[in-house]
């Protein structure tokens, strides 16, 4: 016997799918595997239209057992099994047992290691990022222990344990993102001064606790009292690098398709926005990006992300979601680059989208679930994004923090 634990969001456990009210569907668009077991029980189905969709529908593909078979999408691009109330059928008429793992799972994410799982969801559904974003408590993590057999120890041993220094420095990085502070950039600056303080004693944190400790308590009142720890940037230095961080994630993301157009067609607002010419001196641009700060300031009073949670728990989601650092410190920087960078992006849209239509709580969850498609959904999105910022970064990667403020 064995104790094994599990964390879980309270998020996870409210979540409830919305099905027809749902703002961008899972059942649209996207290819939907179905494992061996379900096809078969759909092809023999006693509900004889079902069965009919199944023999029609299900196309073979013999790729491992959870995708034996896909579904071929209708005309609409939609799943076949829908019907005209927006209502999955197997659902409605076979109850919740009969989907497929593709279809029953998803939202649902788990990140398993020898002593621990750590349950989740993605962001790429709307429902999602609603109960995450605009619950107080949503962030809340649940921690249950439990004891599990000798024949499931063999198997929990070949997964690889938490490393202490990563669960350590995960727990710190945890407290200061959701440290009450002016706003959520003072977290994010004090995430990186913590960063670098713990690279500069090469993560050697058993030799240096107290001295890491010390120096965390000084961010958290920083924080805490109001002082900024925001600095003056380089002028056409941060110009330079928000327009390179526009210019990856416009060929790197918002020109991947996706199941809604939102993002493609609000970088092109971005772009229209801006509107670069040869001739333009970096004195516009500043006061162009100037604007938007400003713009984005008055959506973090008057609008739905005015409640001082809500971008604290999208910080908080990242950092769980990726369980940052994850398993190796020595990338920790490139990992809250790519958290800096996604969300200058997202302040960067939806400051534009402000200018044309009221940011309220179905377009912040569409941004973010469409974005997080693209971002979440692509088997070479990080590998890609990778060698793109090594184009922009000048082989720093703390020069994201020109991106902040």
């Amino acid at each position: 016997m064995r104790h094994y634990k599990t964390v879980t969001p309270v998020f996870f456990d409210k979540f409830k799918c919305v099905g027809p009210d749902c703002l961008i569907s899972c059942c649209h668009s996207w290819k939907v595997s179905i494992d061996k077991k379900t096809h078969q029980s759909y092809l023999s189905s006693s509900n004889p239209i079902i069965a009919t969709i199944a023999k029609e529908n299900l196309i073979p593909v013999h790729n491992g057992k959870h995708e034996y078979s896909v579904i071929k999408l209708n005309e609409d691009n939609q799943c076949p099994f829908i019907d005209e109330n927006r209502l999955c059928m197997v659902h409605r008429d076979l109850g919740e047992k009969a989907l497929s793992h593709t279809c029953s799972s998803y939202p649902r994410g788990v990140r398993k290691y020898a002593d621990e799982m750590r349950l989740c969801m993605t962001f790429s559904c709307p429902e999602v990022v609603r109960q995450v974003l605009f619950d107080p408590q949503s962030m809340l993590l649940q921690e249950k222990t439990a004891l599990i057999v000798r024949s499931k120890v063999k198997l929990q041993e070949q997964r690889k344990p938490r490393d202490q220094v990563s669960q350590l420095v995960h727990l710190f990085a945890w407290n200061l993102a959701q440290a009450q502070s002016n706003n959520i950039e003072e977290n994010l600056m004090a995430l990186a001064q913590f960063i670098l303080y713990l690279q500069m004693l090469n993560f050697d944190l058993q030799n240096n606790l107290a001295e890491v400790e010390n120096f965390y308590a000084g961010l958290i009142d920083e924080l805490q009292n109001g002082r900024t720890l925001l600095r003056a940037q380089n002028s056409a230095r941060s110009v330079t690098m928000k327009i390179n961080a526009l210019v990856v994630m416009g060929t790197h993301v918002a020109t991947f398709s996706s199941r809604d157009p939102l993002i493609s067609q609000g970088h092109l607002q971005i772009a229209d926005y801006l509107a670069i010419t040869p001739q333009m001196g970096t004195a516009e641009l500043s006061e162009k990006f100037t604007a938007l700060e400003q713009q984005w300031e008055q959506l973090c009073k008057n609008s739905c992300l005015g409640e001082p949670h809500v971008l604290r728990n999208y910080l908080l989601y990242k950092l769980y979601e990726s369980d940052f650092p994850g398993t190796n410190t020595a990338t920790i920087l490139r990992q809250f680059y790519r958290i800096v960078m996604d969300y200058f992006y997202l302040k960067t849209f939806l400051s534009v989208q402000s200018l044309h239509v009221e940011v309220d709580q179905p377009l912040v969850m569409k941004t973010i679930a469409t974005f997080s498609e693209k971002t979440m959904h692509n088997s070479t999105i990080n590998k890609r994004m990778d060698a793109a910022i090594d184009t922009i970064n000048g082989g720093d990667d703390l020069s994201c923090l020109l991106l902040i403020g």
